[in-house]
């Protein structure tokens, strides 16, 4: 199952919350080139077309752009959740998608920029209720050092991925006994474009940052100038998405006398 079946489907259901489900208000790569090319200086006058060539470029520069924003938490959004199942005994899983490529991974969806979260999930009892396991996301250094690696019939306590492109390789330390599942939490990533009449989904608050970045890219691009006035803009742009996207850490202070914890944001106790 993947993520576009469990959240994240244009941030939400978009019958059940509203919005816009073409993306940022109907827009697409060709309006943002448009205006990026605009602010640029590269297109001096209102309403006209870039060249092919002019389009190509600056295609090729949105694609580098956002494949950037993709490796800096700050400017992922969401992260979606992923439920997969597991056989028995089975260690190393795929995972990624290669357009035309006769095999498929075995975890069937966009390969992982990064995992943050996983639970191992026990169907043995209840299926419609499983119990939640949490694991550990393991560096390459804590998985090198495991000594035994093979641990059959067992509850899983963590996984590795070694992040190969453009399939992953997903190594479970511990192996289930029985064919359960396992949920996972990956950074949603920043669709890229090819093509002018793409519609670019992505939150309405991207479109700013994306046109001025553009621009800023673009200008030497073409032999022009970077207006200090749109640098500062694009600055600007990007620490807006930083704040709106920083990951919110909840402070827990150590155990008090009564052997728990104490969370200042929610004003509870913690076991």
């Amino acid at each position: 199952m993947t993520a576009d079946t469990l959240f994240n489907k244009i941030l939400f259901d978009q019958a059940a919350f509203g919005g816009n489900v073409s993306g940022l208000a109907g827009q697409t790569v060709g309006g943002l080139i448009y205006a990026a090319l605009r602010k640029a200086a590269v297109t001096l006058g209102p309403g006209r077309t870039p060249s092919p060539a002019q389009t190509q470029d600056a295609i090729d520069e949105l694609r580098r752009l956002t494949g950037s924003l993709n490796c800096d938490r700050l400017f992922i959004y969401a992260e979606d959740m992923y439920t997969f199942p597991l056989e028995a005994g089975k260690k190393i899983y795929t995972w990624g998608q290669v357009p035309g490529a006769s095999d498929v991974a075995d975890f069937d969806a966009p390969r992982p920029q990064l995992i943050t979260r996983a639970n191992f999930l026990d169907l043995t009892t209840n299926q419609s209720a499983p119990l939640r396991y949490q694991m550990a996301i393991l560096t390459p250094q804590v998985w090198a050092s495991i000594v035994d690696q093979n641990l059959p019939d067992t509850i899983p306590e963590g996984l590795y991925n070694d992040r190969a492109y453009p399939i992953s390789n997903i190594y479970f330390y511990g192996q289930p006994e029985a064919s359960n599942a396992v949920e996972i939490w990956a950074w949603h990533q920043i669709p890229t474009y090819t093509s002018e009449s793409e519609v670019v989904i992505l939150p309405l608050q991207y479109e700013d940052a994306l046109v001025l970045n553009l621009a800023v890219r673009l200008a030497p691009q073409f032999q022009r100038v970077v207006d200090p006035d749109l640098r500062q803009q694009a600055r600007e742009s990007l620490m807006r998405l930083e704040s709106i996207n920083a990951p919110q850490p909840i402070a827990v202070l150590p155990a008090l006398g009564c052997g728990c914890g104490y969370n200042i944001f929610s004003d509870q106790e913690t076991n």
